[in-house]
């Protein structure tokens, strides 16, 4: 399947991929995590100026900043409404636990293959962390072998991600990998990272998760933004008029 990624809850990605054979036709990665809307028209214009025709437009959910993943998900409903193609959603992380279970299997295998049975098998829990704002990170926990999602993702503060897994039936002191950029950010508090080189989904990746689960049988989301938290910019009050 020729999948379009656009992901869009950290710093902005689009990508081009064809799922089958296990490759990225295209792709581009912002540098700048705030400059979501300059970045997502270029990078589409350009990836889909490839041969290939994608048969599914899938967006990464967030957890992330309002006006960040609004951008991304806008585009991606765009691109399916004028090619008429289906939009679905998928949790950003998920990206993220893909990258590395995709590593750690030690070679770019086709999406039929990262369902096997070998690689069903459980692995290890692996916390990824993600940057919220606000001194907070979005966390969710996954599962190394399978990139499935375990628990979260929740909001926090660095300081309380502990007693929230805790909480989830998850102990932080018994979790050795730990990803993404919230982890270079609070490394005093929630420890070091893994591997530094994880910080932010791409969005090549969000097609191969979204691959993985579809062959799974599992369903992907509607492209409908997870939030966790509620916005920083408060509707103004209506004021009662005086006048009679």
């Amino acid at each position: 399947m020729i999948i379009l990624a656009i992901d869009t809850s950290q710093s902005a990605s689009v990508a081009l991929v064809d799922t089958d054979a296990g490759s990225v036709i295209a792709a581009e990665q912002a540098d700048d995590q705030r400059r979501h809307v300059e970045f997502i028209g270029p990078a589409l214009a350009g990836v889909l100026t490839e041969d290939a025709r994608p048969e599914l437009v899938v967006v990464g959910i967030g957890p992330g900043p309002f006006t960040g993943l609004r951008v991304g998900i806008a585009a991606g409903i765009a691109v399916g409404q004028a090619r008429g193609i289906p939009v679905k959603g998928l949790l950003s992380q998920a990206a993220i636990a893909e990258e590395f279970a995709r590593s750690a299997e030690g070679s770019p295998a086709l999406a039929s293959e990262v369902a096997s049975p070998a690689a069903d098998a459980s692995g290890h829990p692996v916390l990824i962390a993600s940057d919220a704002r606000r001194k907070e990170v979005y966390f969710s926990v996954y599962d190394s072998a399978d990139a499935r999602l375990n628990a979260g993702p929740f909001v926090a503060k660095p300081a309380e991600v502990a007693s929230v897994l805790a909480d989830n039936g998850c102990r932080l002191d018994t979790i050795d990998q730990k990803l993404g950029r919230g982890f270079l950010l609070y490394p005093d508090i929630l420890g070091a990272s893994s591997t530094e080189s994880l910080t932010d989904p791409r969005a090549e990746y969000l097609a191969f998760a979204a691959a993985r689960e579809l062959t799974a049988g599992r369903d992907l989301a509607d492209p409908i933004p997870e939030y966790l938290r509620e916005p920083d910019a408060k509707a103004t009050p209506v004021r009662e008029s005086s006048l009679k």
